[in-house]
C-alpha cells in the first residue's frame, strides 16, 4: 500500500510551491499518491523519498511530469455563461465603439490558464458571433498553461459530450463537429471548425512569470487564484495586470475576489474588474 510520509509530502508541497505557485494543502495527500502511483511504478520506485529524489535531479527533466500530474483542469464550454454573456452584450460594444475612436481595429484576449482548450474556443466562438455583426474589425486570442499535457489536447481540440453541457443547439450545429467513431479517440468525439481554432494561439506559460511583449484588451484568469496563498496571488495578479491595456477588462470566477490584495484594477461586478 502507498502512502507518503510528512516529511516527503512537505517536500513535495515545496516543489509544487516553488514550480507554480500553487500550495498544496495537507488534505491532498491522497490526491498526490492517486496522482502519481502509476509514475513511481513506471520508474520502479517503492516510496516518495526515491521520487523526490529523482525529481530534484536536474538532469531527469520530471518537473513536467509531476506539474501536468498534479494539475487541476476541470473545465467545459462556456463555463460560467453569465460572463460570456456580459462581454457579448456589455464589454465588447464598447470595447468597439473606443476602438473605433481611436481608429484602432483589433481586439486582443488573453486566455491564461486555459487548460484543454475549452474557454479559449469558446471565446473565439463568441467573438465570430460579436464581430459577424461588427465589420471591419479583427480579433486574436492567446491562450496558456503550464501542463503540457492538456496544451496538447487543446492543439488537437477533440472534447466529449459532456463538455457541451452548456452549448446551445444553435451553436452546436454551427461551430462544432461530432466525428464519426473511426476519427473519435477515447470518447472525444466532438472538435471545433477550423474557422474557430484559427484565432487562437497556444503558448506553454508559467504564470510566476511575465507575459513580455504583449498586451490585452480582455483577459481571463479564472479558477486559478484560488490556489495561490495571498503573497503569490498578489505576484500573479500585478503581472497580469501589466499586460493589460487601459480600460482593459480582467475576468476572473464568481467565486474568487481581488479584495485582499492591491492592484490597479477597479471592481465592476462579481469576476470583472477594470483597469482604469
Amino acid at each position: 500500500m502507498l502512502s507518503i510520509t510528512d516529511t516527503d509530502f512537505q517536500k513535495i508541497q515545496n516543489i509544487m510551491y516553488n514550480q507554480t505557485g500553487v500550495f498544496l494543502k495537507d488534505a491532498k495527500k491522497n490526491l498526490v499518491i492517486a496522482r502519481l502511483r502509476r509514475r513511481l511504478e513506471e520508474l520502479g520506485l517503492d516510496d516518495f523519498s526515491g521520487y523526490i529524489r529523482f525529481l530534484e535531479d536536474v538532469s531527469s527533466n520530471e518537473l513536467e511530469f509531476f506539474v501536468n500530474a498534479i494539475t487541476t483542469n476541470e473545465t467545459y464550454f462556456f463555463r460560467h455563461t453569465e460572463q460570456f454573456n456580459y462581454l457579448f452584450e456589455k464589454l465588447l460594444p464598447a470595447l468597439v465603439e473606443e476602438k473605433s475612436r481611436l481608429s484602432q481595429r483589433e481586439v486582443k484576449i488573453w486566455s491564461a490558464a486555459c487548460s484543454t482548450g475549452e474557454e479559449p474556443y469558446s471565446l473565439s466562438i463568441l467573438c465570430h458571433e460579436f464581430f459577424k455583426k461588427n465589420h471591419g474589425f479583427r480579433f486574436s486570442i492567446l491562450a496558456s498553461d503550464i501542463n503540457s499535457k492538456v496544451l496538447e489536447q487543446a492543439v488537437t481540440a477533440q472534447y466529449s459530450e459532456r463538455s457541451l453541457r452548456e452549448v446551445s443547439a444553435e451553436l452546436d450545429a454551427k461551430y462544432f463537429v461530432h466525428l464519426p467513431p473511426d476519427r473519435a479517440r477515447r470518447g472525444l468525439d466532438i472538435t471545433v471548425i477550423d474557422a474557430v481554432k484559427k484565432n487562437v494561439r497556444f503558448v506553454a506559460h508559467n504564470l510566476l512569470k511575465p507575459m513580455a511583449g504583449e498586451k490585452f484588451d480582455i483577459i481571463f484568469l479564472r479558477n486559478v487564484i484560488i490556489y495561490f496563498d495571498k503573497q503569490t496571488k498578489q505576484h500573479v495578479v500585478n503581472l497580469i495586470e501589466n499586460n493589460l491595456n487601459q480600460g482593459g477588462h480582467l475576468f476572473i470566477s464568481l467565486s474568487e475576489s481581488l479584495m485582499d490584495i492591491k492592484t490597479g484594477l477597479n471592481y465592476c461586478k462579481p469576476g470583472v474588474y477594470c483597469k482604469k
